[in-house]
């Protein structure tokens, strides 16, 4: 019986979950407007067949065409007692039109035969005119023998002389196998300028514009920098171009250009260029500026465009320079992002921090000297780097750079002990403070003149991206020079809250030290209440002394109060977990927030780019993976930390010894993984103006350009299964 009604209750609940199912995916089709009419949409059928087969053509290859055109006589009206013109069969390629006389509006039928197969043409009218036009009539598609036969109607134009009708096609140039060579007269002046340099040095074009804007200013552009400034005529001011708002007058802007316009005659509309010989011309471009408008009014290639047909296309090298870019963008991301994971992720594991206990006297002092350290930190950054800024000659620079570092250890030698036998005195401990806040102001010094020092190098010395590389290392050593000043007041500040807490607790009991923790927990709270005060009012502007600070500053003294009354000394207060959850909740809140988000904020500070992305990329990566290292440490086996803290080590030799060797694999396994997303990633954030491929793919998208962009999106799945391929590959040899 029981049986029968424990199968009847699962029948039940069976049919139950039956019909909630039904419910919920009714709801969602609802929800998700699902509608099938829309499928079944002839037009929309027609536009997802003429995508799929755009995107099933990626424009890769590029074929240089040629236009072949064949006409044949016809005369319009027909002569009395007379036939038209017999139409000449006699080649390979030729055109038939029967009849080959007619009245306006008759229908003829055009045959053509020897066009190349399936290349689309047009038939036209071309009348009896001083002027060279023609007339449209007909399209048309050669079968696979390149014949064709179409009928079109006789314009209403009417000559004594013969009139033509015409067939035109572009034919495409070459194959694989058999490539040519395609001229094209970029600078439209009909000859075949040379993209080299003449051995002499000197070069004298043609420019025919010069004739149609008298006493003309003139740019030489290289790769689209403006490189020098001719005149012809009288000053002025370019009020567009590349060359915009700058004066055009004889002279050089780049002192240390190849290339100079010397001479420009007007009467033979020729400029003389000068140069390296046999120095490639191909990037060099002359701008021609209206001296009445200061406008651009016209774009000379110094060079014409040699090139094989076919070739890769512009889309696909473009394509191909933007994965690159992405690749790279996403390992930048990476590497960022895992030194920021990697410390932080020790404060987010439960097992490390959750032991972590001090008292209220130390916690109270420790959050006192954070202010106040950062206060010194900050002050100390500015002076040396005030100091330091007044050193310009780099061999003064090269010079402290080597001698301050051997300085320093000599002092430091000299005054600190080797060995301490004895407890130091309070006068010796003010004297190692001192030389240690004197030793951290000489090395922000030093520090400041090493970044000055790199960012002349990489800015002088001409190594192309190495050069710039040494310069944004010294631009990056400047910048985060006074964060590594501020936190290391702030650690020297703690350490002294954290010796004095020690020796207060050790010297006082009871009521005594409880008189001591009262005050000090009060103003700890409320200064770091006041910060938080602070913060908050710089995002919503309340711009109110007693909401932004006062409140908070009670509040927090209050809590302090409670804090200092509530809490035995023999307890203390749990930090490890304080600090344990704080990091917790702020991995999670970067985590939830997409790339594609967090790169329009950076967009907005470093502007458009690949650097914008690469930020966005490493505040995520960095929140991403300091949650996957957390849990590994996490999940680290117990018995050697236990062993190691049974020797006495300390706190950073139990994690050195005991929890590093654990995590090294899994800690490389989870990077390289990383990595393989960020660069998954990376090709979407561009979307936002993240640079990358991302954005070359959501701009053809926009422009309908779906051959294009299919170049792009096999361009992304030949990267992701490369890089998976290779993760899998380094997983195997490392892990």
């Amino acid at each position: 019986m029981a049986n029968e009604e424990r199968k009847s209750r699962r029948r039940l609940w069976i049919i139950l979950g039956l019909f909630g199912a039904f419910l919920l995916y009714g709801y969602a089709v609802q929800e998700t407007d699902v509608d099938l009419a829309e499928v079944q949409s002839e037009t929309r059928r027609a536009s997802l067949v003429r995508i799929m087969r755009n995107l099933a053509q990626p424009n890769l290859i590029t074929y240089d065409s040629e236009e072949v055109t064949v006409s044949a006589d016809v005369l319009v009206p027909c002569p009395e007692g007379a036939s038209g013109p017999e139409a000449d069969t006699s080649g390979a390629l030729y055109l038939v039109v029967e009849p080959s006389c007619a009245e306006p509006g008759d229908i003829v039928t055009v045959t053509g035969v020897g066009f190349a197969a399936d290349a689309a043409g047009q038939v036209s009218f071309r009348p009896d005119s001083e002027f060279d036009i023609t007339r449209p009539l007909e399209g048309f598609t050669p079968d696979s023998d390149g014949n064709f036969t179409v009928d079109v109607e006789i314009p209403n134009r009417t000559s004594e002389k013969p009139q033509q009708i015409e067939a035109t096609t572009r034919v495409q140039v070459g194959s694989w196998l058999s490539r040519e060579v395609v001229w094209t007269d970029l600078n439209e002046n009909g000859v075949e300028d040379a993209q080299n340099m003449p051995d002499s040095g000197t070069l004298v074009m043609q420019v025919p514009e010069l004739l149609t804007i008298p006493g003309a200013g003139l740019a030489l552009i290289d790769d689209d920098e403006p490189v020098q400034m001719f005149q012809i005529g009288e000053d002025f001011v370019a009020a567009s171009g590349p060359a915009e708002g700058l004066a055009m007058s004889a002279g050089v802007v780049d002192d240390t250009t190849e290339f100079l316009i010397t001479d420009a005659d007007e009467a033979e509309s020729t400029i003389t260029l000068t140069g390296p010989g046999d120095s490639d011309l191909r990037d060099l471009q002359i701008l021609l500026y209206d001296p009445e408008t200061g406008n651009r009014s016209g774009t000379h290639a110094v060079a014409d465009r040699f090139a094989h047909s076919p070739r890769l296309s512009e889309n696909a090298l473009e394509t191909w320079d933007k994965i690159v870019e992405t690749v790279f963008m996403a390992f930048l991301a990476t590497t960022l992002g895992t030194l920021i994971a990697l410390p932080l992720s020790f404060l987010a594991a439960r097992n490390l921090m959750r032991d972590i206990r001090t008292t209220v006297t130390n916690l109270a002092l420790n959050l006192l000297a954070i202010p106040i350290g950062g206060l010194i930190g900050l002050y100390l950054s500015r002076v040396a780097r005030s100091w330091t800024d007044n050193i310009t000659d780099d061999w003064i620079r090269l010079l402290l750079v080597i001698l301050i570092p051997i300085g320093l250890i000599y002092a430091l030698r000299a005054i600190l002990k080797e060995e301490d036998t004895e407890a130091p005195t309070s006068r010796e401990r003010a004297i190692t403070t001192t030389v240690f806040i004197a030793a951290g102001f000489v090395v922000a010094i030093w520090g400041f003149v090493f970044a000055a020092l790199l960012k002349s190098v990489g800015e002088n010395a001409g190594w192309g991206f190495i050069g710039n590389f040494i310069f944004i290392i010294g631009e990056v050593t400047r910048l985060l020079l006074p964060v590594f000043a501020i936190a290391g007041a702030i650690g020297m500040m703690m350490n002294f809250g954290s010796k004095l807490g020690f020796a207060l607790n050790d010297r006082l009991e009871g009521a005594a030290i409880r008189s001591v923790n009262l005050p000090l927990a009060a103003a700890a709270g409320a200064i770091i209440a006041m910060m938080i005060g602070a913060i908050i009012n710089w995002f919503y502007q309340f711009d109110n002394l007693w909401t932004s600070r006062w409140i908070p500053g009670i509040v927090g003294a209050l809590i302090g109060l409670y804090l200092a009354a509530r809490v035995k000394k023999s307890e203390g207060v749990g930090v490890g977990m304080i600090v344990y959850y704080m990091s917790r909740t702020l991995f999670n809140t970067l985590r939830s927030i997409e790339p594609l988000v967090m790169v329009i904020v950076f967009v907005v500070w470093v502007g458009f780019g690949p650097f914008a992305g690469s930020l966005a990329l490493s505040l995520h990566t960095a929140a991403a993976l300091a949650k996957l290292y957390s849990e590994q440490v996490e999940s680290v086996m117990s018995g050697p930390i236990e062993a190691i803290r049974a020797t006495g080590a300390t706190r950073m030799q139990t994690i050195i010894y005991g929890v590093v060797p654990q995590i090294v694999p899994p800690y490389l396994s989870f990077t390289m993984y990383r990595w393989d997303i960020n660069v998954r990633m990376s090709t979407i954030i561009g979307f936002a103006g993240g640079g990358g491929i991302g954005f070359l793919l959501q701009q053809n998208i926009n422009l309908l350009q779906y051959k294009d962009a299919a170049a792009q999106m096999l361009a992304i799945a030949i990267v992701v299964a490369t890089m998976d391929w290779i993760s899998a590959r380094l997983r195997e040899r490392l892990v």
